[in-house]
């Protein structure tokens, strides 16, 4: 009885778990045709929602942090009003594309510019504009870090000690 208690809510545990699955994707772009001001280039890495949605007929999942550097300047987001997605088409942007500020306090707006089929940053305060080769690619998982290692085996150690401890009714028969 007891084991099988000890089963069920071990089984309830692993159900009632919710994975984590906001992924990453890291970014990078260079200026290959400026059309006016100075070069921009820039990369970093976008944090996603685990959200799915559709935004102009492609999945998209809502960008819920940037962190990176633009121009030797730190990315200082999330401005908290984003409406900014990332998706999984042809494109990683669409028409709206991204905006956050630098640690410098330029206003960066990064997007793919539909009528020319080409990516765009434009950037104010100093103001510049200029069509980008850009580039992004999910983040690969990292190690688990030792702690995770530790309880995880620390769990397996419990689980055996458990069983180990489980005592099991021995059957004796009488001889007539």
């Amino acid at each position: 009885m007891r084991k099988s208690a000890t089963i069920f809510t071990s089984m309830a545990f692993f159900l009632c778990a919710a994975p984590v699955v906001a992924a990453e994707y890291s970014f990078s772009f260079v200026t290959n045709q400026p059309l006016f001001g100075g070069p921009v280039d820039g990369s970093g890495i976008f944090t996603t929602s685990d959200t799915p949605m559709t935004v102009g007929g492609e999945t998209a999942f809502a960008v819920t942090s940037i962190t990176g550097m633009v121009n030797g300047s730190a990315i200082a987001a999330p401005t908290g009003n984003y409406g900014n997605y990332f998706t999984t088409g042809g494109t990683f942007l669409d028409g709206s594309g991204l905006r956050f500020f630098t640690a410098a306090g330029n206003d960066i707006r990064f997007f793919f510019q539909d009528s020319v089929g080409r990516y765009r940053v434009n950037t104010f305060s100093p103001g510049s504009s200029s069509f980008v080769t850009a580039m992004s690619a999910p983040v690969l998982g990292a190690v688990p870090e030792p702690g995770t290692w530790a309880t995880m085996i620390l769990g397996f150690g419990a689980i055996g000690l458990s069983l180990r401890r489980s005592r099991q009714p021995s059957m004796v028969r009488a001889r007539a």
